[in-house]
Parts: structure tokens; C-alpha cells; sequence
């Protein structure tokens, strides 16, 4: 007789899907490389069965309709920042991302994965009935306070400035006196040179130094307590997560992780490297007072609580990172050496 050969069930093939991804920042940005980097930890750590294909702002929906597109399903996935959408998901957006006087970067990031953050993150979108799944995606240090024209040395100083910003940080802003002027980023430069503002904040060094900002003569000011860190988050359609198999959706869960780690270091070196130049170039740099620093920390959570008052949920986030904030700072005021201490001048 002919031995015959052992057979086996055919197995499925396996599950390949094409994702494409929209942020709302233009190509050659340094955040958008941080959307890039998500999108090549995806594409090989699943070994191509998930392609992402990362869009620069505008190329599929209008820039800043972003999470709106992904609900709806036009878009796959976005990394954006929740201070974008504060319209559809409330004020406790701006709690994630770029707020001031807010937890510091490695305070956020140990607050979002162990502290109880990255399930209010989920809780924020479910409770608004958006078909998004949410996971940190990128993040950066502290942004620069701003440029100047003259000086700040004290909160008076901020009465009729016209000042481009936005954001909860406007509102805050505008109730200390200052004329809040809202513009896209590329019109500031040339405002700036004109007089049609006064002062502006935009981004981190490095960002900042690409912009030209240091051609202005204004004094660029720090530290950034308006912005302490900037997280940006990734939404992924919840239908198109759901309907990966558990294996690509640990592929995408850990990929999310790997490219906040490493964006972090990106942009923290591409800002090392920027604050430089703008030193060798000679740009006038001012140290805000402590007194104005301080006024800022007591406006800003004055804020917060007015928000906290009329919404739970912005509450309940913000009582989470206040409560984890407190415990975490006695912990490292203990532990952690002092960096000026642990500088050899040699």
C-alpha cells in the first residue's frame, strides 16, 4: 500500500488591514515625525499585516477635524492632542495636554500608566458616546513661555498685550488683562514683524528655532509653566479596533507605548539642540520672576476649580492628578538628587 500523507485543517489566512492616519500638523513638522515613528513601529513590529499610512494636515479631512473623522469612520486613526476637541469633549480635555501649571512630563507619564490615567483617557471619549479607542501616542517636554517684545517682570505687564495664543491658557490670559490674539502658526512671524501682536507662544526650542523666531529680536522667555508637557494621544476608530484579532491589538497597544517613549527623547534632543542655537545666535533670553511664575500656578488653578464645580468628570480628573501629584513629589524631593547639586563643573 502507498503510505498516505497526514493532513492538517487549512488555517485562515491571516488578517491584513490597510489604515490610513491623518495629524494636524504639516509634513517635515517635528511632531509630525513622531506620527511617523507610530506608523513604522506598527507597519514592522505586525510584520506588515497592519499598514499605516501616516497624512499631514488637510490631505484627507480639514486639519483639527481629525477625531471627528475618526469617530465617523473616515479616518482609521489620528494622533492629535485632546486641547483640539475640547468643543465635543469637554474642558477635561485640556487636562491631557497642555495645560498650565500642570503635572511636569515624567509626572504625567507615570500618572496616565499607573496612576489611573490612561482609563479616565478611554472614560473622556465614552462618556461623550465617541466611537474612538484611546492610547498616548507621543510627547514632549515643556514648550518655551513665549516671545516678547519687551520684558514680562510682573503679571502688570501682561495688561493690553495683545498676545497670540489659545486654549484655556487665552481664557487665563485674557482675564489678567491681556487682548488675546488667535492666528495659525504661520502667520506669526510676519504679525510679530508688523506689531499686530505683541508677544506669542508656539512651540518647544527646537520647533521654535525651525520657525525663525529668533530673526524676530524679540526676548524669548521661560520656563514654559503654561505648558509643562504636551501629550498627544492616539485615536483609533473603535470598529476598526475591535475588529483585530487580540494579537495585532497588543502589536498596536505596545507599539502606542514604544513610540511615546522614544518620541520623548526625539523631541527632548531636537530642543536641547534648539535651545543651543538660539543661544549662538544670540537671542535675548528672560527668566520669568518667581512672583510671576507663582501668580500663573495660583490663576491657573483658581481656573480649575471654577471647571471643577461645574463638571464631575473634570473633577474627578483633576482631584486624580492633584492626589497623584502630591504623593509623587514628596516621593522625589526625597529621593532624587538635586541636578544643580549633580552638575561637575569640573
Amino acid at each position: 500500500t502507498t503510505p498516505t500523507t497526514p493532513t492538517t485543517p487549512s488555517q485562515p489566512a491571516a488578517t491584513k488591514v490597510s489604515w490610513r492616519m491623518q495629524m494636524p500638523f504639516p509634513a517635515g513638522f517635528l511632531f509630525y515625525e513622531s506620527g511617523n515613528l507610530l506608523a513604522d513601529y506598527i507597519n514592522e513590529m505586525s510584520g506588515g499585516r497592519i499598514t499605516v499610512t501616516n497624512n499631514p494636515s488637510g490631505s484627507i479631512v480639514d486639519g483639527l477635524k481629525e477625531m471627528r473623522a475618526v469617530h465617523e469612520g473616515v479616518l482609521d486613526l489620528t494622533m492629535t492632542g485632546s486641547h483640539y476637541h475640547t468643543s465635543e469633549i469637554g474642558m477635561t480635555g485640556d487636562l491631557y495636554n497642555l495645560y498650565p501649571a500642570g503635572l511636569n512630563p515624567q509626572e504625567f507619564f507615570v500618572w496616565y500608566y499607573e496612576g489611573g490615567g490612561a482609563a479616565l483617557h478611554q472614560e473622556m471619549y465614552d462618556l461623550k458616546d465617541l466611537n474612538v479607542t484611546a492610547f498616548l501616542g507621543a510627547f514632549t517636554s515643556a514648550e518655551l513661555f513665549g516671545w516678547f517684545a519687551n520684558p514680562v517682570t510682573s503679571m502688570a505687564d501682561f495688561q493690553g498685550m495683545k498676545f497670540r495664543t489659545a486654549g484655556i491658557w487665552g481664557e487665563m490670559l485674557n482675564e489678567a488683562g491681556a487682548a488675546v490674539v488667535t492666528m495659525p502658526g504661520g502667520e506669526i512671524y510676519e504679525s510679530m514683524q508688523r506689531g499686530v501682536i505683541d508677544a506669542f507662544e508656539f512651540s518647544t526650542p527646537g520647533v521654535d528655532w525651525s520657525a525663525g523666531f529668533h530673526e524676530l529680536g524679540a526676548y524669548v522667555h521661560g520656563p514654559g509653566i503654561h505648558a509643562p508637557q504636551s501629550a498627544f494621544e492616539v485615536l483609533i476608530n473603535s470598529d476598526k479596533w475591535n475588529a483585530l484579532p487580540p494579537d495585532l491589538q497588543a502589536i498596536v497597544l505596545h507599539a502606542c507605548d514604544a513610540a511615546t517613549i522614544r518620541s520623548l527623547a526625539m523631541v527632548d534632543y531636537a530642543d536641547m539642540l534648539g535651545l543651543q542655537n538660539l543661544k549662538d545666535y544670540g537671542t535675548k533670553f528672560v527668566y520669568l520672576p518667581e512672583e510671576v511664575q507663582k501668580a500663573i500656578v495660583v490663576i491657573a488653578n483658581n481656573k480649575y476649580d471654577e471647571l471643577a464645580a461645574a463638571d464631575p468628570f473634570f473633577a474627578e480628573v483633576l482631584t486624580s492628578q492633584r492626589d497623584f501629584a502630591e504623593s509623587y513629589r514628596a516621593f522625589k524631593s526625597f529621593a532624587q538628587p538635586d541636578p544643580d547639586i549633580m552638575t561637575y563643573a569640573g
